[in-house]
């Protein structure tokens, strides 16, 4: 099958070809860590023998393969690192344009390495002064939300329990005060805007969804098993239950627990055929499970649009700040 390549108007074959070998790599198309014999890959994509060779070579120059005389090439990058290695290209690329602007007008590499280093200094004491307060229902996903949340590493992230803020809790109360930015699951947005309306400060809502390599391992699990739900709150194991129930995802026998004694736990993880647990409770399980056991994150995980919309307030609060 001969694969048909654009015409080289932008970019010529070897680089086209380059391009399609590192997407299947980093993909998992091509699943071995050898790549195809030349000769194979040229009447795949109707290009000559050289042409293969320089995409190879230029593979090989970025550190992605290895050639050895008579074996072959062979991929020395794992997937993951491949999807890093292809990111910082693209930062290279991107500070390469920079540059070259800068001195397309005439400034100085030192005048722009000094202008570079003074915009990052200013952009981290900004960003060390934005306060975001995650305020959750559920102690385990808000921990998870704080911790693991795609944003600049440099903003403070304080966690707020909702049932603090139901009691009137003082330093939680304060807290919110304190904070830029409150951040809470769709589920609780109306409740915590009309308590905390008053204090003028954007309070954002996001979806919050499970994550679908965790449905896809849940959803290969033997309906005749017996699973276990471990969690560590009461609305953690409710709402794992709700997503089930929801699926139709159905056992034959489900044990549940959100007990901290490490005996109920383990008297109940030893019965089961998979587990589903907490992400506070993974390792605690994986140690009481019997050879065989699938002990299974349940993640939440808050989809792509929340993320841009928590990012594009951020990007609101930092013009105003400048």
């Amino acid at each position: 099958m001969v694969f048909q390549l654009e015409e080289p108007y932008n970019l010529p074959y070897y680089l086209q070809l380059k391009n399609i070998l590192k997407s299947r790599i980093q993909s998992g198309i091509i699943k071995s860590n050898k790549l195809p014999p030349v000769r194979q890959v040229a009447r795949d994509f109707g290009v000559s023998v050289n042409t293969v060779l320089r995409a190879y070579n230029e593979l090989g120059r970025e550190g992605i393969v290895t050639s050895e005389v008579g074996k072959g090439t062979f991929v020395n990058i794992t997937r993951q690192e491949l999807q890093s290695h292809n990111r910082q290209v693209l930062l290279q690329k991107i500070i390469e344009h920079s540059m070259e602007e800068a001195l397309s007008l005439e400034f100085s590499m030192e005048e722009y390495q000094r202008a570079v280093t003074d915009y990052i200094n200013e952009k981290l004491e900004m960003m060390q002064k934005i306060k975001l307060c995650f305020v959750e229902c559920n102690i385990e996903q808000l921990t998870y939300f704080t911790n693991h949340l795609e944003l600049d590493p440099h903003i403070q992230r304080t966690p707020i329990l909702l049932e603090d803020l139901r009691k009137q809790n003082k330093a939680a109360i304060q807290e919110t005060v304190d904070c830029d930015i409150l951040v809470t699951s769709f589920y609780h947005l109306r409740e915590v805007q009309k308590d905390f309306e008053y204090l003028d400060k954007p309070i954002i809502g996001i979806n919050i969804e499970p994550d679908v390599t965790t449905l896809i391992r849940v959803a290969r699990i033997p309906s005749n098993n017996t699973i276990g739900i471990v969690t560590t709150s009461l609305q953690f194991k409710k709402e794992i239950r709700e997503v089930l129930e929801k699926l139709n995802i159905a056992f034959s026998r489900v044990l549940e627990t959100n007990s901290h004694k490490d005996e109920t736990v383990k008297h109940i993880v030893r019965q089961c055929d998979a587990v589903l647990v907490s992400p506070k409770q993974k390792k605690t399980v994986q140690g009481f499970a019997r050879d065989g056991t699938e002990v299974i994150e349940f993640v939440f995980t808050p989809d792509r649009t929340s993320i841009n919309n928590l990012k594009l307030a951020i990007l609101e609060l930092k013009k105003g700040m400048i």
